[in-house]
């Protein structure tokens, strides 16, 4: 007789097969691989009714903890697309209007305020570094958008920046001219080839989400 159970979304699961000499987190492994359909995605984890995984992040070591009753929720990877190219465009929206900002303040002088000490970001490390940790943090949601993409297979994947290695370019020429404290050049590269880029992802997600989710929500 089995000494630990496993749920998904309210269902009990036959654990038969899978060892219980290997650790919790493995067999757990196992049980996705081998029970959750293709077309859903955990969103939480419960061991003994503690939550163990919260949206994709593990608060507790599963190893680590002492149960015997897993309980999986899940939700429809559809689910998470969509709110994951939501988020996407509102941050894309966010991201362009900020380096326009920048833009701006450097062709005024007000270095400071872009790189920190004044403005509204001065506790984030000033306006500049806030643009670059919101575009990284663009970057990722595409990664993720695309992950989510191969999971359903047949679905278009998004495409943010066409060029990478233009814009890899892009930005070692806005770091030259940051470093040369070239701050006009700084404004141009930002203003007349950046903020482009942005606002063509911006309209390039936007029309993916009317393609794919269009009447679906």
């Amino acid at each position: 007789m089995k000494n630990w159970s496993v749920w998904i979304d309210g269902k009990q699961v036959d654990v038969d097969g899978i060892s219980e000499e290997i650790p919790l987190s493995g067999r757990l492994r196992e049980i996705i691989d081998r029970d959750l359909p293709l077309d859903r995605i955990v969103e939480e984890i419960r061991l003994d009714g503690e939550i163990v995984c919260k949206d994709g992040e593990y608060v507790h070591d599963l190893d680590d903890k002492k149960g015997t009753s897993l309980e999986l929720v899940t939700v429809p990877l559809e689910d998470i697309l969509r709110e994951s190219v939501r988020t996407l465009v509102s941050h894309l929206s966010q991201v362009a209007r900020l380096f326009s900002e920048i833009g701006r303040s450097l062709r005024k002088g007000k270095i400071d305020e872009v790189f920190g000490g004044e403005g509204a970001y001065k506790d984030r490390g000033g306006a500049y570094v806030q643009g670059i940790e919101s575009m990284v943090a663009a970057q990722v949601l595409v990664g993720q958008i695309r992950g989510a993409c191969r999971e359903e297979g047949a679905r278009e994947s998004l495409v943010l920046i066409e060029d990478e290695s233009r814009f890899e370019e892009l930005l070692g020429s806005m770091l030259v001219a940051q470093e040369a404290q070239d701050w006009i050049l700084l404004a141009d590269l930002i203003e007349y080839e950046l903020v482009p880029v942005f606002e063509k992802g911006l309209s390039s997600a936007e029309q993916y989400y009317q393609s794919v989710f269009a009447g679906a929500a």
